[in-house]
């Protein structure tokens, strides 16, 4: 536990493997929300209604999550098994969520979809809520801003790695053809989820339940859950945060439009993206190892006020260089607010009752998501 086994080694390669669940299960629900569900649903949905019937999906999945995590999150805060508090659910969730997979192949129409969708957001969120726990259940506090941006860093190369190999395999035509690459896209989602779930799995095997003696009694999570008094404002800033930035990911092909002015706005948004992925890369491991040291309010105030000074400039771009120059501060400014937040959201729990804690958390990481399609 953080507080008292300070003195292992945490090592960033053994950060990385504690978060490789993080990986796996981000790449398969953006691969799904971004790519694979869209093709499934032009299957199976009359053209008037494929645009309502993807809605319905992405709607229901949210709410899925914002149910299950919190609820799961509090039973493995109280879970006592051979295999640690996380790990359980971790492989729980993994497992039956491989298993729905092949009803999104085989669904015959949107009733079946719907509720082999359901069952699969049940799940991934089953294990994805206990997981968020592990970087306060086991990282001492003076790594937690390394923790975190790594996990951060592990999300984004999650979603681009699977939904580029999806969406590169899923749009061959299977009619005639000795493989079937909807079934294949399937299974190689489902094969990175056990993969870093299993790296996870191990890690915290080794770390967690190897040395039960170095569990203090007072571990056990309180009967009635106590949480931080400051997490409410937390909540807010975090909500309004993540709305800021998946707006822009949203409607960002038509500000650079009809507000820039641009030309070809979609050459545009992809250079854009690229070029804030890369500074946002860089500056969210720089801003975690800061975080460290000086604390994470500096820095999230560091990062927020560069966001919002860099997007106010993107008003004055009129051409694609300038455009491109301003996205890198706003990478830059985003990732660093991104991985002090994270760390900042893990400083404010308890190790005895993290998976609620986070499993709150990520309800304004969820709400945020939601609101900014809203807008």
């Amino acid at each position: 536990m953080a507080g008292t086994s300070a003195n292992e080694t945490w090592s960033s390669l053994a950060l990385i493997k504690l978060s490789a669940f993080s990986f796996g299960i981000t790449g398969f629900i953006l691969a799904m929300d971004t790519v694979i569900l869209p093709v499934f649903v032009l299957t199976i949905a009359p053209e008037g209604l494929k645009n309502t019937y993807l809605a319905i999906l992405g709607v229901s999945g949210l709410a899925m999550a914002a149910f299950v995590q919190p609820l799961v999150g509090r039973f493995s805060d109280r879970t006592r098994s051979i295999l640690g508090r996380r790990v359980p659910f971790l492989i729980w969730g993994t497992l039956f969520t491989c298993a729905a997979l092949a009803g999104v192949r085989l669904a015959p129409n949107f009733l079946v979809l719907f509720v082999v969708w359901i069952s699969i957001q049940a799940n991934i969120n089953i294990a994805y809520g206990p997981g968020l726990a592990l970087i306060r259940d086991l990282v001492p506090i003076n790594r937690i801003g390394v923790a975190s941006s790594l996990k951060i860093m592990l999300d984004a190369a999650g979603g681009m790695a699977l939904i580029a190999v999806s969406g590169a395999l899923i749009a061959n035509e299977s009619t005639g053809a000795i493989i079937d690459w909807k079934w294949l896209t399937l299974a190689i989602l489902g094969g990175s989820l056990v993969g870093g779930v299993a790296v996870t799995s191990l890690t915290v095997v080794s770390r967690e339940v190897q040395l039960p003696h170095q569990r203090p009694a007072q571990e056990e999570a309180p009967t009635t859950p106590v949480l931080n008094p400051q997490l409410w404002l937390f909540l807010v800033s975090r909500l309004l945060m993540i709305t800021s930035i998946a707006a822009f990911q949203t409607y960002g092909l038509f500000f650079l439009r009809d507000v820039v002015g641009l030309e070809e706005p979609a050459q545009a948004l992809g250079r854009m993206i690229l070029v804030i992925g890369g500074a946002l890369a860089i500056a969210v491991y720089i801003s975690g190892w800061v975080s460290d040291r000086i604390g994470r309010k500096p820095v999230v105030v560091i990062g927020a006020t560069g966001a919002a000074l860099s997007t106010l400039w993107m008003l004055t771009a009129e051409s694609s260089t300038e455009v491109l120059i301003i996205a890198s501060v706003i990478g830059a400014s985003v990732g660093t607010l991104l991985s002090a937040n994270w760390a900042l959201a893990n400083e404010l729990g308890s190790q005895r009752q993290a998976g609620l804690h986070m499993g709150i958390v990520n309800l304004a990481t969820i709400g945020g998501s939601a609101l900014a399609k809203l807008l």
